[in-house]
């Protein structure tokens, strides 16, 4: 095998000799600074005139400049300094993050580059707040959120005038790793409680059901991770995804690679992946459930297979069901699933 520069963050080139411009979720400037700017690991040196995150400020507003918007949504984001909002050295170097964590920066990209009427530069006449944190960079899919996100909120609260306002009611932040907001927090801290989480995990207690398992670990023991009434769950993020729906469906003008009515009826449901059957509070136990009660064949049309699958792909699209597990928190199957043509099933257990 020929040798080959792997390149450290922020560089590329055959040598490694070039400054990354960056292409969709790896690009280390977001949108690659305008066009107003050179991007440095990460930093948008921007030219005389321009400033922000992605070199896309160019005039200052004063506090009786505008009223609040009443009958539109008008969404600022936050100038956050680098040492709050940096993608440190320690969860990037040669690897950069897993693209199923990305929905943050794909949406901070697309919020950033946004020219309608929704979003302003003018804090002033804003109604909802963005706060442009890097959490998952600090936390990786397994870490803490709240360490970051409360540094963050604190200069937040110190340094504008916007979120006292509220206490923080009309501010969201992005926080994508495995369980969100799950270690934040309730009603005793409601500078932290009250803010919008974006996550992609939405375990809540069904008012009026029993707890479910693993209720005791988390800090908030009245709603748990999510609050329905305020926070939202969205969709990940993850490489093909758009390319892959429009495909499966026929969007866009090309042709559809899916027929529901050419998929096999002899296999209803279907699931390949990760079991840990000596870990039974994984998926709250779901997977190691199916496994045991359809994994050795018990059922002629469901599949519950445990570790790789041979051309898994092609077992999606030729199944009716495809089992939609949780892990230590959400699952990326969901989607891939929809995009793929699979109607995703989803089982919780015990209220959850």
């Amino acid at each position: 095998q020929r040798a080959f520069c792997k390149c450290h963050y922020g560089f590329a080139g055959a040598a490694c000799e070039q400054n990354d411009e960056g292409l969709g979720y790896r690009s280390t400037c977001w949108n690659n600074c305008q066009g107003r700017g050179v991007c440095r690991r990460g930093f948008c040196h921007c030219r005389k005139g321009w400033w922000g995150k992605d070199c896309g400020r160019s005039r200052v507003y004063g506090a009786h400049s505008a009223r609040r918007a009443v009958h539109r949504l008008k969404v600022y984001a936050y100038d956050l300094p680098w040492e709050l909002a940096y993608q440190p050295e320690y969860q990037l170097g040669w690897q950069d993050h897993d693209s199923i964590y990305m929905a943050w920066k794909v949406f901070g990209e697309m919020f950033f580059n946004d020219s309608s009427a929704m979003r302003t530069n003018n804090p002033y006449e804003a109604n909802m707040f963005y706060i442009p944190a890097m959490t998952y960079a600090y936390s990786s899919n397994l870490g803490d959120t709240l360490v970051h996100a409360t540094r963050v909120i604190d200069h937040v609260r110190a340094t504008w005038p916007f979120f006292n306002r509220t206490r923080g009611l009309d501010h969201f932040m992005w926080l994508t790793n495995d369980q969100g907001a799950c270690s934040w927090p309730g009603a005793t801290h409601p500078e932290m409680a009250n803010v919008i989480k974006v996550v992609h995990y939405a375990w809540h207690h069904p008012f009026g059901k029993s707890l479910p398992s693993g209720w005791d670990r988390l800090q908030n023991k009245h709603w748990g991770c999510f609050h329905p009434l305020r926070d939202i769950c969205a969709t990940p993020y993850w490489n093909g995804q758009a390319e892959t729906a429009a495909a499966t469906y026929g969007l866009a003008g090309s042709a559809p690679t899916f027929d529901a009515k050419l998929i096999p009826t002899q296999r209803l449901l279907f699931f390949a992946g990760g079991i840990r059957h000596h870990e039974p509070g994984y998926s709250h136990g779901t997977r190691q459930e199916l496994h045991r009660r359809f994994g050795k064949g018990q059922h002629p049309n469901v599949t519950i297979h445990e570790g790789s699958f041979p051309d898994y792909i092609a077992a999606v699209r030729g199944s009716k069901f495809c089992v939609a597990p949780s892990g230590h928190g959400w699952g990326i199957r969901l989607s891939q699933y929809m995009a793929q043509g699979c109607v995703p099933v989803i089982i919780q257990v015990r209220g959850c």
